[in-house]
């Protein structure tokens, strides 16, 4: 906690090279924890490299990438020291979106200053946590992040639920109705969820559910928000609405400036890479992250590629008060995926506008849940869920569909063949955005 007090502020208290400095001693300090950890020792051993080899941040690129397949063959025993007691530790899964998970293990540490890393951002939007009541919307199944984080971790601490007293803890996985229910009683200062439970609430608080709901900011998580959701969400509020990126193994990376509308990574908890083709890319210019916790006692995460997004940094840097690098644009998880036929490839978070059509539009939540399968280039099918206690409220499902093929062919052509189909449910165990387009017959030309 006293660390937390110091720390809070440090990328508007540290200057750029304070911040250097601050940055490279953490990073040395992972390093020597790393040697501990069977698997960064035999990996850098295999690569000749030495602690002493590692000086500050400027060596990373000395240090070899760890992948996915790495974590998957030393787990469980292989990502924490042989001596480290995993009584204290909490075994936390990513979601599995393209049907694998991948666990890890974190330390209490871990999740304070994952946890205060968001509650940055709502002081950097005017609220104080301390004083103001945070209603926060989690993914609360079993093995997610939120789960260990939370239920397993601060729930089991009586004195962190005293000391967090002005937070409460909802579930993505609820009902939109129950959510908002729960969250009238509470009168939130703040709402922070993922991106579709706050399009289906916006959809109940304009049909009038929700009066005591009157939160002065809202933060929006796990997807790109479309424009035009983001406008429905904070008029029906009556709030702005940020951003907030991250993910299950590294916390939150990055938020939106108030006033720039780029994101600031937190610079002091972590260190960013964008690599394409095992170079680094221009400002502005799409690559895949490479992400460094620089903090932590569970499993460390060094040069870590198995998120898998794609973004672009923004190297110019503007006049907010803030250190630390910034974000221009988060294009998505680059596993999942579709293609045009120019040979653009579409990341999953570029199409949620064609989604999101069917809260701030149609103002329905029928689809309970929705598939994409894509055969080839000009053909898709389009799968879905139907609630059926809102079968007989309009719009019909035919009336849904419609508004998708329509999202489809705008976006990728006008030519292409959209199926639609009902179908009792959709597999969890892949993707909900599938292609099936045989690759090798695609020129990659760049992403959406």
């Amino acid at each position: 906690m006293k660390s937390y007090f110091i720390d809070i502020d440090n990328l508007r208290r540290l200057d750029e090279d304070k911040l250097r400095r601050y940055r490279d001693k953490k990073f040395r300090k992972i390093i020597r924890y790393a040697f501990s950890v069977p698997m960064y020792r035999e990996l850098y051993s295999r690569a000749g490299i030495e602690i002493e080899d590692i000086k500050g941040l400027d060596d990373i690129t000395k240090l070899p990438v760890i992948s996915k397949e790495d974590v998957k063959k030393y787990f469980p025993d292989g990502l924490i020291p042989e001596d480290k007691n995993k009584e204290n530790l909490v075994t936390v899964s990513t979601s599995g979106t393209t049907g694998k998970s991948l666990s890890i293990y974190v330390d209490m540490f871990d999740i304070i200053m994952g946890l205060f890393g968001y509650l940055r951002t709502v002081g950097e939007y005017g609220l104080n946590w301390r004083k103001h009541r945070l209603s926060i919307i989690g993914d609360f199944a079993p093995h997610t992040a939120e789960t260990g984080y939370v239920k397993k971790s601060l729930f089991s601490n009586a004195w962190f639920q005293s000391y967090l007293k002005n937070l409460q803890w909802l579930d993505t996985n609820e009902k939109p109705e129950k959510v908002i229910e729960e969250m009238d009683s509470f009168k939130p200062d703040f709402i922070g969820g993922y991106t579709g439970m706050l399009g289906h609430l916006a959809v109940l608080k304009e049909a009038g559910l929700g009066k005591n709901i009157n939160p002065r900011v809202i933060a929006s998580t796990g997807a790109v928000l479309d424009p035009f959701l983001k406008k429905f969400i904070s008029e029906n509020f009556n709030a702005p609405v940020f951003e907030v990126y991250g993910t299950t193994e590294t916390g939150p990376i990055a938020f939106q400036c108030k006033e720039f509308g780029k994101y600031h990574i937190m610079s002091d908890l972590l260190h960013v890479e964008f690599i394409e083709n095992n170079q680094i890319v221009a400002s502005k210019e799409p690559g895949h992250v490479l992400v460094t916790k620089l903090y932590g006692g569970g499993t460390p995460i060094i040069r870590y590629n198995a998120i898998n997004d794609v973004v672009s940094p923004l190297y110019e840097k503007h006049n907010c008060g803030l250190s630390g690098d910034l974000i221009e644009k988060i294009y998505g998880r680059d596993s999942i995926f579709l293609y045009r036929k120019d040979g653009k490839k579409v990341l999953a978070m570029s199409i949620t506008g064609i989604f999101s059509k069917l809260l701030y539009e149609l103002k329905t939540s029928k689809f309970q849940d929705i598939k994409v399968i894509q055969h080839d280039v000009d053909k898709f099918e389009i799968q879905a869920v139907i609630d059926e206690k809102l079968r007989s409220v309009p719009p019909s499902a035919d009336e849904i569909f419609s508004v998708l093929i329509k999202g489809f062919k705008d976006y990728f052509g006008r030519d292409i063949e959209v199926e639609t189909r009902e179908v009792k449910k959709v597999s969890r165990k892949e993707p909900r955005i599938i292609t099936k387009v045989d690759l090798n017959n695609i020129k990659f030309n760049g992403y959406v």
